[in-house]
């Protein structure tokens, strides 16, 4: 992807909330956290960054995969998913 050719308006909400969690991965988060001296929010940020990392290849393909079939390029396809959200 061309990161440099979109300009990308900012969040609403940069701090996106997280769905409830069960009891036992509550708790494993909090235990984690204290462990590794960070805030739950950090460690929150953290396996978010990890997440991408991990799968943003995947998930870039996807977006090839959609933009070829609507005939644009991944960049504008990228951008309307991201207008969709600043429009809500």
């Amino acid at each position: 992807m061309d990161w440099k050719s979109m300009e990308l308006p900012k969040p609403r909400n940069p701090r996106p909330q997280v769905g409830e969690l069960g009891l036992y991965d509550y708790w494993r988060l909090v235990v984690a956290a204290k462990l590794v001296k960070k805030s739950v929010a950090a460690m929150l940020q953290t396996a978010v960054i990890t997440y991408l990392e991990r799968n943003w290849e995947k998930h870039e393909t996807r977006l090839t995969l959609e933009a070829n079939e609507k005939g644009i390029s991944p960049e504008e396809m990228f951008l309307r998913y991201v207008n969709e959200d600043v429009d809500k």
